[in-house]
């Protein structure tokens, strides 16, 4: 298991409060949430996380630690943190691209005594059905890997073997907001597919924008996390 960096803001976690937990993208790290943050901290508890080979967090020799399964175990280890002193203590994950993707799975494998509440999936997409479309999508993180600013190994935490979100998609129930900029080319189409599979979801497209829409509009970003929690709180 990986000791992932976390930083913490806004409120203390306590029995009246739902924690928000924010999970960056394959090129980046916790300061791509900062201005976002910012915003929900006023009023919420935020912890920011850095996956395995970025930011401030470790960057372990084994390869099979950037699997999904054993960065799902590392948030498990954060969300148990969170909770310690609060069994009952509800959580949004706020995930951008692969911190999304990882969100959906983390939500489809796990029980409620270590799930989360809901989830702000923002640019994210479902994965992969296609093995060839999979395999070009793993070829091309790897050769963008120097343009991650992240080793070859860590940017494998990217990586698609299977279609398990895709698969099982239409079991989640929990609340969930999507947000994703008109300008996304990239992610668009996967939205659609998202909103078409997750009826119950609520979805922000947000105009001139991009692919880091939490940073040219945090703004957008913030309100759709304050909106999920405000529909946990009623």
């Amino acid at each position: 298991m990986t000791d992932l960096h976390t930083t913490t803001s806004g409120p203390d976690i306590g029995a009246d409060t739902i924690t928000t937990l924010w999970v960056h993208g394959v090129d980046s790290d916790t300061r791509v949430w900062n201005a976002a943050v910012e915003l929900i901290a006023v009023e919420y508890p935020c912890v920011n996380v850095d996956l395995p080979g970025h930011g401030a967090s470790p960057e372990p020799s084994d390869p099979a630690a950037y699997e999904r399964e054993a960065v799902l175990a590392d948030l498990d280890a954060i969300i148990a943190g969170i909770r310690e002193t609060d069994p009952d203590q509800r959580i949004v994950l706020v995930g951008h691209s692969l911190g999304g993707y990882l969100g959906l799975a983390h939500a489809l494998t796990r029980d409620d005594g270590c799930g989360i509440d809901a989830l702000v999936l923002v640019s994210t997409g479902p994965g992969f059905r296609d093995p060839e479309a999979m395999q070009s999508w793993n070829e091309r993180v790897r050769a963008n890997a120097p343009n991650y600013g992240v080793s070859e190994r860590a940017a494998t935490i990217a990586f698609h073997v299977d279609s398990l979100v895709m698969d099982r998609i239409t079991e989640l129930t929990l609340p969930i907001a999507l947000v994703i900029g008109d300008g996304d080319k990239g992610f668009l189409g996967a939205n659609d597919y998202l909103e078409r599979k997750l009826s119950h979801a609520s979805r922000t497209t947000v105009e001139n924008a991009r692919h880091f829409v939490m940073k040219s509009h945090p703004a957008s970003v913030a309100a759709a996390v304050a909106a999920v929690v405000g529909e946990l709180q009623a």
